[in-house]
């Protein structure tokens, strides 16, 4: 009965839909605060979700862990944005 429940979760590991095979980069870090700003900043008036054909998209589909791209921002960029909005960023894309 172990074995099968052993090889039900590794076949679960396998066959998951939101496994991250690559780091994020900083150069995913930098076009995902440029290109997503207007849905990500603090300071934005109007908030506006990005379409999927949007360059924050690209940026976003490179490599979907929005929680590595959150644990690359200097304090500074913490201050500015809203870590929940870049987390979504990868439902969204």
């Amino acid at each position: 009965m172990a074995g099968k429940i052993v090889l039900l979760l590794v076949m679960f590991a396998v066959i998951s839909p939101f496994q991250v095979m690559a780091q994020c980069t900083l150069y995913q870090k930098m076009g995902i605060l440029q290109y997503c700003d207007q849905y990500i900043s603090k300071n934005a008036r109007v908030i506006v979700a990005p379409k999927k054909q949007s360059y924050c998209c690209m940026y976003v589909r490179i490599n979907k862990d929005m929680e590595c791209i959150i644990r690359l921002l200097t304090n500074d960029e913490k201050m500015q944005v809203l870590r929940v909005r870049i987390t979504n960023l990868a439902h969204l894309c």
